[in-house]
């Protein structure tokens, strides 16, 4: 039985890996390169973590998509949903977009959005950003956290990876490489406490900290944020 368990693991790693490989495989040139260091940031063990906390049905919103490499996983590992990628940047879209054709992978799609002043229009089963929100400014982002618990359906999940303030050491490298990948923006860290303060704020509740340790010296973080089941405010008698 034990080496059942085992082996059932293990061919669900494989298709993983599978699944990843394919993904990058649909990019070509600098982008490709891009891709794989992506996967590499952000491992396979990471995204496993993020996926199973993530509803099978319903809209799932991938905040700040990019090339859509990240999305491009979910949406083939969650084939009940539909996954929908915001981002800022057309030609990003664009590669997102003919990768996604490339991989038959219909369950996805690609909006233009800032979301420094976006809004949610749709009531959404979950929503993920992974390494976006330090690159927001801080009144922007809490306001999207706060639209964001509006529009999720009770029992929705927010998943939050971000950089946390300590260690310095950790932090510092990661501000030599966002500044160094994009030097046009202005950078909003916080420290775990200051994130979980915010999500309590904008309406999520029980809000869970994981700390994701790996080679590399990032300050990974990740927040995995409930929006309650039902609004006792509102059910509660006078």
């Amino acid at each position: 039985m034990r080496l059942s368990v085992v082996k059932n693991q293990q061919d669900k790693n494989r298709r993983k890996r599978d699944v990843a490989a394919r993904i990058i495989s649909s990019y070509s040139g600098v982008i490709r390169i891009y891709t794989f260091v992506r996967f590499k940031i952000i491992h396979l063990r990471f995204l496993e973590e993020i996926e199973q906390y993530l509803p099978n049905e319903g809209t799932i919103l991938d905040l700040g998509c990019g090339f859509g490499l990240f999305s491009l996983y979910m949406a083939a590992c969650k084939p009940g949903a539909q996954v929908v990628g915001l981002d800022i940047n057309d030609k990003r879209l664009e590669v997102a977009r003919a990768a996604a054709k490339r991989l038959g992978i219909k369950n996805v799609s690609y909006e233009r959005r800032d979301l420094r002043d976006w809004r949610p229009d749709r009531t959404i089963a979950g929503a993920y950003a992974l390494d976006v929100f330090h690159h927001i400014p801080v009144e922007s982002g809490d306001q999207l956290i706060r639209d964001l618990s509006a529009h999720l359906k009770p029992g929705g999940i927010f998943l939050l990876k971000d950089i946390d303030t300590m260690p310095r050491p950790m932090l510092w490298f990661t501000y030599l490489l966002d500044a160094l990948v994009s030097p046009r923006d202005d950078f909003s860290y916080r420290s775990a406490n200051e994130w979980q303060r915010q999500l309590a704020a904008g309406g999520f509740e029980p809000i869970r900290l994981h700390y994701l340790w790996d080679m590399l010296p990032y300050p990974h973080i990740l927040l995995i944020c409930h929006k309650p089941a039902r609004d006792d405010r509102t059910s509660a008698g006078p």
